[in-house]
């Protein structure tokens, strides 16, 4: 379980300690293998049907490709009783089945290794042991044997050259066409003759950790924040992930103080925020939107998280619709990407990054933007400076371009007449939602959900009529301050309609009846609702189906307030 050195990169020979799973739990077994594919309940469900039992087994797994959460994979085998998971990248997913591997190109050579957290932040992010509130100094504390983001299992990762003699050792029945991957061999999934001595023994101590923040104070209205933030901490280097976005956070931050120090300061706040701890379940993001909940509550206009700026060429953005003007407008100066460019810009919002507590729990609108290409060292040693100059961004261009994409983002939230947020797009986007939810109910459930597309009409209409009411307002020369300073307010409010105090069913700190992350991160959209249904359960169907309603008419009561 070593990386190996690779000639030409100083970095890589240094050592740079032992490959992990954060918030794997200790332990000591020694078991028979079983390989279990990409670790999914249906990957489970296929070898049940084999007579193959994972109880006290160590099974192996591979990492996926679209990305699925490793804490999916870990807590899908502790729930089916496995002793243990080894989790590998295959090179059919990011190896050399993908193209060139490093250092001849991006994909990753046999011996990278994908580190990363394992935490059931898709129940609850943050700090394990104070979920839903601030973890400061003097917080109560639960056990850890009560906190539900904490695995009870095992987990290590490994490189395919270290998965392989288990793999070639495998008996049993042929892995299905599927789950053959890009190594010369016959994939089997045991169980045995292969054993394995597993021994995990963490470090769980509590410690500091430390979110830094800096703000440019705003001229005219000092207390509505426009936040952008990035998380600093890395597995190994982070060349991509995060240290690119890093660095175009810290060109930013230098960039609008240049222009703060020359008399130019935006009228609304802008804060920088330097997250600590996002590979562990997104913490240092997390507490501080609970520490400083009601402030942000009253006064967030927006958050605008670049988690990595480049791996390649290809730019993309996820956003709450309620921004889709801003994104695409802003794309459009910036990088010359026209309007209308199909798969630039997604309205389905996931979880893994450093966002979810702004939307989840806050409800305040967020983009989330990175550029994408080949990139198979994720999360490994390789993913460093070098790779970065070779293959990630040569010159270094997409980090300025996201570092001018956004500050532009920035100060058009900050410097708006009235802050840029436009319902109408986010109205034609939840019918959307509710037609797929109609489209896949059951005809038995389909008078149940009648509800949802009379209060997304409402919505409609009130949003409608509130965007005719800022046109009209912009089109005065100056606007009315008094009439701009209620629309703002009215905009600010908005998406936190759309946020139940009672959060989803199972996981309440999650109170976004609109977006929640599955425990993939895949996005959910009307994830009480969709659940619900998926369930079965007429009387679930019903009442969320109610609470959803609900918010959809808070939401349009708060937006015919601008009148």
């Amino acid at each position: 379980m070593k990386e190996d050195a690779v000639d030409g990169d100083p970095f890589t020979t240094r050592d740079v300690g032992v490959a992990y799973h954060a918030y794997s739990a200790s332990g000591d077994v020694t078991a028979p293998v079983v390989y279990a594919g990409s670790g999914n309940p249906s990957d489970y469900d296929w070898l049940t049907k084999q007579g193959i039992d994972v109880k006290g087994k160590i099974v192996l797994v591979r990492y996926s490709v679209p990305y699925s959460y490793r804490g999916f994979k870990a807590l899908a085998a502790e729930q089916r009783g496995a002793a243990g998971i080894l989790i590998y990248s295959d090179p059919a997913e990011d190896g050399f089945k993908k193209g060139r591997t490093y250092p001849d190109g991006p994909w990753g050579p046999e011996s990278h290794i994908q580190r990363g957290g394992i935490g059931y932040d898709f129940r609850v992010p943050g700090d394990p042991l104070t979920p839903g509130w601030a973890s400061v100094p003097g917080a109560p504390r639960i056990k850890a044997a009560d906190a539900a983001s904490l695995p009870k299992i095992m987990s290590a990762p490994l490189s395919w050259r270290d998965a392989r003699p288990i793999l070639e050792a495998l008996k049993g029945p042929d892995a299905p066409a599927t789950w053959q991957g890009g190594l010369p061999i016959t994939y089997r999934v045991g169980a045995g003759p292969a054993t394995v001595h597993m021994r995990v023994q963490m470090d769980d101590k509590v410690r500091p950790i430390w979110t830094v923040t800096g703000r440019l104070t705003g001229t005219q209205s000092p207390d509505q924040l426009v936040i952008v933030g990035n998380h600093r901490d890395a597995w190994v280097y982070g060349g991509v992930d995060p240290s690119s976005g890093t660095a175009s956070l810290m060109e930013l931050a230098r960039s609008l103080g240049a222009l703060a120090k020359r008399g130019t300061r935006p009228k609304r706040t802008i804060v920088f925020a330097s997250w600590d701890a996002e590979e562990f379940t997104l913490t240092s993001s997390t507490e501080w939107g609970e520490q400083h909940a009601r402030d942000l509550a009253e006064h967030a206009v927006a958050y605008l998280n670049v988690d990595s700026s480049t791996s390649g060429p290809d730019f993309k953005a996820s956003a709450v619709p309620s921004l889709n003007r801003l994104v695409v407008q802003s794309a459009r100066d910036i990088l010359d990407i026209e309007e209308g460019t199909p798969e630039m810009l997604s309205n389905r919002l996931g979880g893994g990054s450093d966002y979810t507590v702004f939307l989840n729990f806050l409800g305040v609108p967020i983009v989330d933007m990175s550029f994408s290409g080949p990139y198979g060292v994720y999360h490994s040693m390789y993913d460093n400076h070098r790779w970065m100059q070779k293959f990630g961004d040569p010159g270094f261009v997409r980090h300025t371009a996201m570092t001018r994409l956004w500050g532009v983002m920035a100060l058009r939230l900050a410097n708006g007449d009235v802050v840029p947020l436009d319902y109408r797009a986010s109205a034609d986007r939840f019918r959307e939602f509710i037609k797929e939810a109609v489209q896949t109910a059951r005809l038995a459930d389909l008078p149940a959900l009648r509800p949802l597309k009379a209060a997304a009409d409402r919505f409609a209409i009130a949003a409608d009529r509130a965007g005719l009411r800022i046109e009209t307002l912009l089109a005065g020369d100056p606007p009315d301050p008094a009439a701009a300073a209620l629309i703002d307010r009215v905009l600010i409010g908005t998406e936190r309609a759309f946020l139940d105090s009672a959060g989803i069913p199972g996981r309440p700190w999650y109170r976004h009846l609109i977006y929640a992350p599955k425990a993939t991160y895949a996005p959910e959209v009307l994830p009480g609702v969709t659940e619900a249904l998926e369930a079965r359960d007429r009387k679930q169907i019903a009442l969320q189906v109610a609470r959803l309603a609900a918010a959809l008419d808070r939401a349009a009561a708060i937006l015919d307030g601008s009148r």
